[in-house]
């Protein structure tokens, strides 16, 4: 790395991408202090300041006599099943974490090219974008999107910040025969960067799912922007033989 005049801060977001990449890998040793001082061409007193606002994050922990490693955080397992009682909160508690909702925005908008075509409504008709947010021991992990026509939206708004919107279905009657749900990857834009107190550009796992009624009519749209780090998702595929039922006389 080049030398130069490093602050705290550069040398802890620096040392937070290694994390993330998984260059330092969970449970590993991190290189000694003075190991770091020759890498970034500070003071220890930097480093001691990069190390310990990663300390505050819950990245790393210091082990006496021992050294500072990579903190080895378990994961939120997350079972994509149609179940409405499965929550991610549960999920979140059962990992050992302290769960918690916070609600970061309602408002109406207009339906986009994308939005339209996925909810089979015509853009520019005004539907209504909902936002939360989920808490880990109150690091947050997972920013929650939907995407519901007026009148859904009208009928679960009281709800929607303190409960998960498969649940709120059920609980107003509203069948839902199938979930679609595709992942992908995406970084970190400045504004979803600020909700997770990251760096934008930090890589994320993106779960976009779509609520389908019995005659495939989108219910409703949903986006779940998570920490990658943080979760593994499982999905139970059944296995199609392609045979013909046997029939018994």
């Amino acid at each position: 790395m080049a030398q130069r005049s490093f602050l705290y801060t550069d040398v802890a977001t620096e040392i937070r991408s290694r994390i993330v990449k998984g260059t330092l890998a969970a449970g590993s040793r991190l290189p000694s202090l003075s190991e770091f001082v020759d890498q970034f061409g500070v003071s220890a007193i930097t480093i001691r300041r990069a190390l310990g606002e990663l300390m505050h994050e819950g990245l790393i922990e210091g082990h006496q006599g021992l050294g500072v490693f990579v903190k080895a955080a378990p994961k939120i397992h997350r079972i994509a099943v149609g179940d409405p009682d499965n929550t991610m909160v549960d999920e979140i508690a059962r990992a050992g974490f302290t769960p918690r909702l916070t609600e970061i925005g309602f408002n109406q908008i207009k339906a986009t090219q994308e939005t339209a075509s996925r909810l089979k409504v015509a853009v520019g008709s005004n539907i209504f974008r909902h936002q939360k947010v989920t808490y880990a021991d109150e690091e947050p992990v997972v920013l929650h999107t939907l995407y519901l026509r007026p009148r859904l939206a009208h009928a679960l708004r009281s709800e929607l910040g303190h409960s998960f919107v498969f649940k709120l279905l059920e609980q107003h009657k509203l069948s839902v025969a199938s979930l679609k749900c595709e992942f992908s990857a995406v970084p970190l834009s400045e504004a979803q960067a600020r909700i997770f107190r990251a760096q934008p550009g930090q890589p994320m796992m993106r779960v976009d799912y779509t609520h389908l009624d019995d005659n495939g009519v989108p219910l409703l749209l949903g986006q779940s922007i998570c920490r990658a780090d943080r979760f593994v998702f499982e999905v139970n595929l059944p296995r199609k033989t392609g045979r013909a039922p046997i029939r018994r006389k």
